[in-house]
């Protein structure tokens, strides 16, 4: 996206989690593994919208200038930090559409980028997949998959719900 058209207001929304997502967005690991890809912004940015989605399920409006400031950083930097969470799979960002999506959980970091990551990075990926490995009900999504998830709603007989788009 050109930052000369950058969006002003964009909408967060929740969406569901890939199968592979199994980091929450609010654990050490996002800041320990992940910020070596992400960088500083993109990664406290990704741990704001998961807390933010936490809080507010349906989804919220948010204006880039106010992100951006809250950031430390100017609106362009912000924009590109949306692009990075985006390429690396960790949020959808649609800037075109002012649209972001976040799960609250993201992918541990692919074996094509662990040899990329810095001996503490190694490290802390290596203990949190040996953690998930032996199922400790602790790291990620295990305790959500435990717990069988609440319908959103009640359907009522003879209604069929309509996708949304």
């Amino acid at each position: 996206m050109d930052p000369d058209q950058r969006p002003v207001d964009l909408h967060l929304c929740r969406i569901s989690a890939g199968l592979n997502d199994r980091v929450r967005l609010t654990d050490p690991y996002v800041e320990e593994v992940w910020s070596e890809f992400l960088g500083p912004t993109a990664t406290l940015l990704v741990r704001r919208l998961a807390r933010t989605i936490e809080e507010r399920p349906a989804g919220v409006q948010l204006d880039i200038v106010d992100v951006a400031a809250s950031l430390g950083v100017s609106p362009s930097v912000a924009v590109r930090a949306f692009e990075r969470l985006h390429r690396f799979g960790v949020a959808h960002a649609d800037l075109d559409r002012r649209v972001v999506g976040v799960s609250g959980f993201a992918p541990v970091v692919g074996q094509e980028r662990v040899f990329r990551l810095s001996e503490a990075g190694r490290v802390a990926h290596e203990r949190f997949v040996a953690d998930l490995d032996a199922g400790s009900p602790t790291v990620g999504r295990a305790t959500e998959m435990l717990t069988p998830p609440q319908p959103l709603f009640e359907p009522r007989r003879g209604v069929v719900p309509v996708s949304i788009r």
